[in-house]
This record gives structure tokens, sequence and C-alpha cells, in this order.
């Protein structure tokens, strides 16, 4: 029996298939074909989805409204998203149904005359911010992200966007952190990878926002006390402006964040037109790490959480104990071999034997049949 390179080769691949299709689901961020939309107010928009580590946003809405509960995404404590599949239970009971926000996203689409003029009575703030509330200061705090001219339709902004949005009852250590509601402080972030930074829109009273990234151990050699600093001095990283009524930013971590070191302590900060752009709090932003790549778990065996790395080693290992199998089997089915009265192998010899006795007893044949009758012609002469 001969295998060649190619069928070897080919075989392997066979084998490393789910593994390969696993690893064409490349994380970070890539953008998708864009479609238009008609905004409340007629205007023609492009949108552009993302894909965000397989998660798509803003993709285009299905024609037809679909009558089971529709996925959204949730995120990790670092921000990481992962898609949260509701299920409907008995009695019509909605296992993991899609978070709900009250009035702290209600759109305002007019303005009362009185509070137009100035009017700041209690009952005309009630009638701008929603009737029903019970208190004039929670709800002016409620309504504060509310979004203007109804950018828009009904609904239409959570099936655009289908992460959970940041409200003040998720803030992060119970409010010390406002307006964030992730990345948790002290977790990590993985290079190459994208991580939703989430806060409360209507925390800022501005339409648009941007993200700052500083170094941690520049601020704390300069001010151990994380006192105020300037901005431009420790930000190795900002953002464009973007929209504040998203609520969200999705941050790849680029490699060239890092340098030599493998890991790096990053604070998170918003910075709003409205702020001194020189001047930072970092007392109550969130601290987390960023690492090149997934650190080494040790529980039993050694096991490596990138794919890259299990990939690299699974191919060449695979290919060499298939080669080992097929050598062993080789050895094995060419010789006889007797375990007590268990014979194994030893076939193929068997038959090569069989076949070149037939060949010998043919020859041996042709020549007695020559010679008898050689010898009968003597005779008869």
């Amino acid at each position: 029996m001969h295998f060649k390179p190619v069928a070897l080769v080919g075989l392997a691949a066979c084998c490393l298939a789910p593994l390969v299709a696993a690893e064409a689901k490349t994380p970070g961020i890539t953008p998708l074909r864009p479609w238009t939309r008609t905004a409340p107010d007629g205007a023609i928009e492009t949108v552009t989805p993302v894909m965000v580590e397989g998660i798509t946003i803003s993709a285009r809405p299905p024609v037809v409204t679909p009558t089971t509960p529709v996925p959204w995404i949730s995120l990790k404590n670092n921000g990481a998203p992962v898609t949260v599949k509701p299920k409907v239970k008995k009695y019509g009971y909605v296992d993991k149904a899609s978070p709900t926000y009250g009035t702290w996203f209600a759109e305002q689409t007019s303005v009362l005359p009185a509070v137009a003029n100035g009017g700041d009575s209690a009952a005309d703030k009630k009638q701008v911010l929603g009737a029903g509330d019970e208190d004039d200061s929670t709800a002016a705090g409620k309504k504060q992200s509310v979004i203007v001219q109804g950018k828009y339709r009904d609904g239409e902004f959570e099936r655009l966007n289908p992460v959970i949005r940041c409200t003040p009852e998720r803030y992060l250590h119970h409010g010390d952190l406002a307006p964030f509601c992730s990345p948790e402080s002290l977790s990590e972030l993985v290079g190459n990878h994208a991580y939703f930074i989430t806060w409360y829109s209507g925390y800022f009273n501005t339409s648009k926002v941007r993200i700052n990234l500083l170094d941690y151990d520049t601020l704390a050699v300069t001010s151990p006390d994380h006192a105020k600093e300037t901005l431009k001095e420790f930000a190795f990283f900002t953002t464009e402006w973007i929209d504040n009524d998203l609520g969200y930013y999705y941050l790849e971590i680029d490699p060239t964040f890092f340098g030599k070191p493998f890991s790096r302590s990053v604070y998170i900060q918003i910075e709003s037109p409205h702020e001194a752009a020189e001047d930072i709090d970092v007392e109550h932003v969130p601290l987390v790490k960023f690492l090149k790549m997934p650190k080494v778990s040790r529980s039993g065996n050694q096991r490596y959480e990138n794919q890259t790395l299990e990939m690299a080693a699974a191919i060449p290992l695979c290919l060499l104990v298939f080669a080992i199998f097929l050598f062993i089997f080789h050895k094995c089915t060419t010789r006889a071999h007797r375990i007590g009265n268990i014979t194994i192998g030893g076939h193929r010899a068997a038959r090569r034997l069989r076949r070149l006795n037939r060949k010998s007893n043919k020859t041996y044949d042709r020549l007695d049949d020559a010679e008898a009758g050689a010898a009968e012609v003597k005779v008869i002469s």
C-alpha cells in the first residue's frame, strides 16, 4: 500500500476543516455594504453596517416584522459583546428578553411655547418631559437624553443598535464611575479584539463627545494622587467626535498601543466640548489593562486561548501523527507477527509469495511439456 504526499495533505486538510472554518471568523471590526434609510424628517441617510467581533451593528432591518423575540447583544465585564437569544416559555413568558429602558431615552419631538419662551413652572416641565413623573427633578434627570426632533422612528434605534444601552441603574461601582457602564475597572482587553465602551448619553448636555485613552504609568509617576492633569500630555489615543446619542463606542485594541511591553494600564476618559480640554479627572473613570495576547491559563494541562496559536500548533501536529500512524501500519502489515495463537499482519507478504509461486509454477510446466515432447519424437524415430 502506497500513499502519495498529495493524498496525505488532503486527508489532513479534511481533518482540520472545522478548525479552519472557526479561524476564518477573525475578530475585530469589519465594515459591511452600506444601505440607505429614510429619516422621520424625510432626509435620505446612508448607513454603513459594521461587524464587531462577529456581531453586526446597524444592519438593515427586516422587511417583515418578526413574530418571535429578536436576539440582542449583551456585554461582558470587559465590554466584549455576546449574543443573547430570548426563548418563549410557558404562558408566553420570555426568558432572557431584551432589556427595557423606561423613560430614560424618551423621544422629544416638540417644545411647548411656554417652555420655549422661558417658562419654568412645574406644569410646563411635566408637559415637555412627560406626564406621569412624580418628581420634577427626577423627571428632568431621566429626560436629559431625549432624541431631539425625532431622529429615529419608534423602536428603530434599538433595531439598528442592538447592544444593551447604558442607564444610571447600570453605572459601574454604584455610580462612582458615572456615566460608564463598561468596561469594568481592572478588566483585561486583548489586542486585535474589539470592546464596547458604553456610557449614559443623558449625562452629557451635548451632541458630540470623544474618548481619550490615558497612560496610567505616566500619570502615576507625575501625579501619584491622580489629580487633574493636562490632557494633551497623557492621552496616547483620542477618537474623533462621535454622536453622544449612541452611548457606545467600539474600540479595537491596536498592537501599536503597547510598544515593547506586554501589557499597559489605561484610563478611559470621555471628553465633551463644554469641558476644559486641558483639565481631566481620572478619579472617576475606569482603569483597564490592555494585553497583547491572552494569558496562558493553567488548569491541569496548559491551554492557549489564542486561536491563532492553536491553529499553528494543530496543523503540523496532525500531519506528524498521521505520518507516524501510516509508518507503523506499514511495518505491522508487511510481516506476520504472532502473539500467542493470534497472527497479525503478513497478508501482503503472503499474497506476494503466492503470486511469485504461481509465476514460477507456470514456467516449470512449460519446461516439462517441452522436454516430454522432444523425448517422444526421438522414440518414434
